[in-house]
């Protein structure tokens, strides 16, 4: 039986990330190992985390956002050997089955970077059922969001983006094409890590017979001007990686447009000037 490593990421949110990794332990898959990094939280996690049996605690002197806080598990994970890496949002908790069907979906299918079906928590409505990449615009989707599941995405098949809320990913991959992008911090590193191993040959797969629950932009706040300003600045920096100068030039454009808006603003400044990371704001 093959080595799963699972890294759950804690920012501020002790409680989620204590369901999460109580989640994981309840895996009817045997040979696990659960790996959880803080990111500097100052939330308590270090000391209720003692408390639970066969869990590795890492914690971060700083808050290293979601690419370098993961990073600092993935690198954990393959320092122990393990052959498989699943990364997991810490407002997520899994279902028993779940990871012996991602480790079954990978083996048979050769593939290289996995997503399950995740639902909100109310357990029918779907959050992700395969993703979607429009590099015209470097916006990311998500198949069937907001959807009632009735079965409608049961297919195991190819897709073109697998969301870092869980991201079930062979060891090899980093190996050959690196971690996640640091300069993002927060948002698109995922669509970048799997542009990358796309683009190397590895396959990425929906797997619907996984299923993941997912309680949506715990840390963040969805559609705050955190986000606006990390999704603004990163889609201009995906850009200049990978795509043409048309589109490049496209979203240089729309962001000043949009220059009035302080969150905007900055972004467009800090991607100008290189300030990766945290950023400015």
């Amino acid at each position: 039986m093959k080595k799963v490593a699972v890294v759950i990421l804690n920012y501020k949110a002790r409680e989620n990330t204590l369901k999460c990794a109580d989640s994981v332990k309840k895996s009817d898959y045997e040979n696990l190992e659960i790996i959880v990094v803080d990111n500097n939280s100052g939330d308590g996690l270090a000391e209720e985390i003692k408390k639970v049996v066969g869990v590795i605690f890492i914690q971060n002197k700083d808050n290293l956002g979601y690419s370098g806080g993961n990073n600092v598990g993935i690198k954990k994970a393959l320092e122990d050997e393990a052959e498989y890496v699943f990364i997991l949002n810490m407002d997520t908790v899994i279902d028993k089955k779940a990871i012996t069907q991602l480790v079954i979906a990978i083996e048979e299918n050769q593939a290289g970077v996995l997503g399950p079906k995740i639902l909100f928590f109310d357990k029918k409505t779907i959050w992700y059922a395969g993703g979607t990449l429009d590099l015209n615009n470097v916006l990311g989707g998500h198949r069937g969001v907001d959807e009632e599941d009735h079965g409608q995405y049961e297919k195991i098949e190819e897709t073109d983006n697998v969301t870092g809320g869980a991201m079930f990913v062979k060891s090899d991959i980093f190996v050959k094409i690196g971690l996640f992008d640091e300069r993002y911090f927060l948002y698109y590193e995922d669509s970048d890590f799997c542009f990358r191993a796309k683009r190397a040959g590895f396959k990425l797969m929906y797997v619907p017979t996984a299923v993941i629950y997912h309680e949506n932009a715990k840390s963040t706040g969805l559609g705050s001007p955190r986000q606006d300003y990390f999704i603004t600045r990163n889609r201009m920096l995906f850009a200049s990686k990978f795509l043409p100068f048309r589109t490049r030039f496209a979203l240089f454009r729309e962001t000043l447009r949009n220059i009035a808006i302080s969150t905007k603003r900055l972004a467009l400044i800090d991607f100008l000037r290189g300030n990766w990371g945290k950023g400015s704001f």
